[in-house]
C-alpha cells in the first residue's frame, strides 16, 4: 500500500447511462490488471464478481486476493477521500465510476483538487449503437453533449456491426462537439446481442399472447430511478422484450434475476437500448432489477407489467 505522503493515482472512468463503465469495472478486477487498486463504484451491489476473487470483507470495503478492493461511494465524495487517505492501508491507485448523468469536468476539478490524489486519466466511454438517438434525445441530449465536449479522451465501443460510412458519421459527430479529443476504438467490450436466445435457453410458449412485451405508453418526464424485486424465476427472452418495449423512456436496467428452471441461481441482465445481455452471477444477492429512464410514471408503469411477468411465471410453474 502506498505511504501516506505518496499521492493515490487516480483514474475516472465516464460515460452516459449504458455506455459500459460498469463492464469496464468487471473486466479490469477480473483481469488484475491494475495492482493495490481501489475501485470506487455506485453500486457495489451490480457488480458480478466471481467469489473466488474475494478475500476479506472489512465492513463496507471488499479485498480481492490480486491485492485490490473495491467499496461504494457513500455520501460526500470529497469526505469519502479523506477517509480513504486516513486508512491504515491507503490504495496506491484509484479507479472511480462515475455516475451516468455526471459531468466528467467538476469531478475532474475535485480530485485535482484534493489532498493526496493525483488524476491521472479520465476514460469517457461511449456506446456507437445509441449516440446518434442519445445526442437527438429532447431529454437528455444535451446532458451527453456536454459530458461529451469536457473531456480529452473519448473510448468508443460496440461499434463493430456499424458499416463504414456510419463510423465516419460517428466521428463526425464526436469531432464536431470536442474537436481536441482524442479519438480511439475500444475491442474491449462486448457486442449487444439482439437474439437473446443465444445467451440464455428458454421455453417460450410462442402460441401465447406476450403481455409483457407491448408497448409501454410514454409520460413526459425528468430523469428518475426505481427499483423492483422480482423474486420469481422469470423468462429472460420475455422479459428482454419488456424491456425494449419501453425504449421510449427506458435508458438503463440492471440487476439480478432468477432466469433458470429454478430459484437456485442468479442471473445478471444488463439492458441498454442497444441490446440486453444476461451473464450468470457469482455470489449470493437479492433478486433486484434497477430501472432508469424519463418519468417515473413511466418506470412505474414498467415496474407493473415486470411484475405481471413474475406472476406469469408463478402460475407457469404451478401448471
Amino acid at each position: 500500500m502506498t505511504e501516506a505522503s505518496t499521492p493515490i493515482g487516480v483514474t475516472l472512468i465516464c460515460g452516459f447511462l449504458g455506455s459500459g463503465k460498469t463492464t469496464r469495472i468487471n473486466a479490469l478486477i477480473a483481469n488484475g490488471e491494475l495492482e493495490d487498486a481501489l475501485f470506487l463504484v455506485n453500486d457495489f451491489g451490480r457488480l458480478n464478481i466471481d467469489a473466488s476473487l474475494i478475500e476479506s470483507r472489512e465492513g463496507e470495503v471488499v479485498r480481492f486476493n490480486n491485492g485490490c478492493a473495491c467499496c461504494g461511494l457513500a455520501g460526500d465524495l470529497s469526505a469519502q477521500l479523506r477517509r480513504i487517505r486516513r486508512w491504515p492501508r491507503p490504495p496506491s491507485r484509484m479507479v472511480m465510476e462515475a455516475s451516468g448523468v455526471a459531468r466528467p469536468r467538476p469531478l475532474a476539478q475535485l480530485f485535482t483538487a484534493a489532498l493526496g490524489y493525483a488524476l491521472e486519466q479520465v476514460e469517457f466511454l461511449v456506446d456507437a449503437s445509441t449516440l446518434g438517438s442519445l445526442l437527438n434525445d429532447p431529454s437528455v441530449g444535451e446532458l451527453a453533449r456536454d459530458q461529451l465536449r469536457d473531456v480529452e479522451r473519448i473510448s468508443v465501443n460496440r461499434w463493430h456491426q456499424m458499416e463504414e460510412s456510419e463510423r465516419r458519421h460517428l466521428v463526425t459527430q464526436l469531432k464536431a462537439l470536442n474537436p481536441e479529443a482524442i479519438l480511439q476504438w475500444d475491442d474491449a467490450l462486448p457486442e449487444p446481442l439482439d437474439n437473446m436466445e443465444r445467451m440464455v435457453d428458454r421455453k417460450a410458449d410462442r402460441g401465447e399472447a406476450d403481455k409483457g412485451s407491448r408497448a409501454v405508453g410514454l409520460t413526459p418526464g425528468a430523469l428518475a430511478s426505481l427499483s423492483i424485486r422480482l423474486p420469481e424465476r422469470l423468462d429472460a427472452g420475455r422479459l428482454g422484450r419488456a424491456l425494449d418495449a419501453a425504449r421510449p423512456f427506458l435508458l438503463r436496467a440492471k440487476g439480478f434475476i432468477h432466469a433458470g428452471e429454478t430459484r437456485d441461481g442468479l442471473t445478471l441482465v444488463q439492458w441498454t437500448p442497444s441490446g440486453c445481455r444476461f451473464t450468470p452471477a457469482h455470489g449470493d444477492k437479492p433478486a433486484v432489477l434497477v430501472l432508469i429512464g424519463k418519468g417515473r410514471d413511466n418506470l412505474e408503469a414498467l415496474a407493473e407489467r415486470l411484475s405481471v411477468l413474475s406472476q406469469m411465471a408463478i402460475t407457469a410453474s404451478l401448471r
